[in-house]
Parts: structure tokens; C-alpha cells; sequence
């Protein structure tokens, strides 16, 4: 937790730390992510800590995908598909005279520092 979350109370944060530690232990283990995100909305610690389980349960997940021979493919052909697609509506937007943000990639893209 970042200093600048502290509200004014020196020991609001180590409440909350001490309160949310066995909800964020728990927001380690798969499908336990889950635990402080709904038990624990009020608790910023446990909340934060909750989020980083759940990206890592969705990483793990995707990974366990790919390990399918099958799925995996079955999962590369759909990316690749979506990004012949997205290509087409990005030549088609500058052919109209516009251009077309991608979803999530386009906000990735403005990200980068180049």
C-alpha cells in the first residue's frame, strides 16, 4: 500500500494490514483470489492484494489452456483471426479517412514510450 493512501491516521494502515493478512494470504491461492474481493471490499490491502491473485489466476489459467494441444490451437487461431479482423476495420477506418482504436491493444499502444 502506498503512503499517499494513507488518510491522516498513522495507524490506519497497519489496521488494515493486520485486519486483511488472512484474506490476502488467501487472495494467493487459485480460485481463493475471490475471498478478499467480496468479504473484504471496505479493506484496501486485502482488496489490492485480491486483484494481483486474480490476474495471477487468470494467467494460470490461460497457461493451463495452452498446455491442451487442441484448445491451444483451437485458442491461437481465434487471436489470430481477431487480429486479421482488426487489421481489416484499421484499413477500412484510414481508407474512410479516420483510423480505429483496437480495443485494449490500442490502449496498450499509447502506453508504450517510443
Amino acid at each position: 500500500m502506498e503512503p499517499s493512501e494513507n488518510l491522516g491516521d498513522p495507524d490506519l494502515e497497519a489496521r488494515e494490514i493486520e485486519e486483511g493478512k488472512a484474506a490476502a494470504i488467501l487472495a494467493y491461492i487459485p480460485f481463493l483470489c475471490f475471498v478478499p474481493l467480496i468479504k473484504l471490499r471496505e479493506n484496501r490491502f486485502a482488496v489490492a492484494l485480491g486483484k494481483q491473485g486474480l490476474v495471477l489466476l487468470l494467467i494460470e489459467l490461460v497457461a493451463a489452456l495452452l498446455l491442451v494441444p487442441r484448445i491451444s490451437t483451437l485458442i491461437w487461431q481465434v487471436v489470430l483471426i481477431c487480429c486479421f479482423g482488426a487489421a481489416i476495420a484499421g484499413v477500412w477506418s484510414v481508407l474512410q479517412g479516420g483510423w480505429f482504436k483496437i480495443p485494449f491493444i490500442g490502449d496498450f499502444a499509447e502506453r508504450l514510450k517510443l
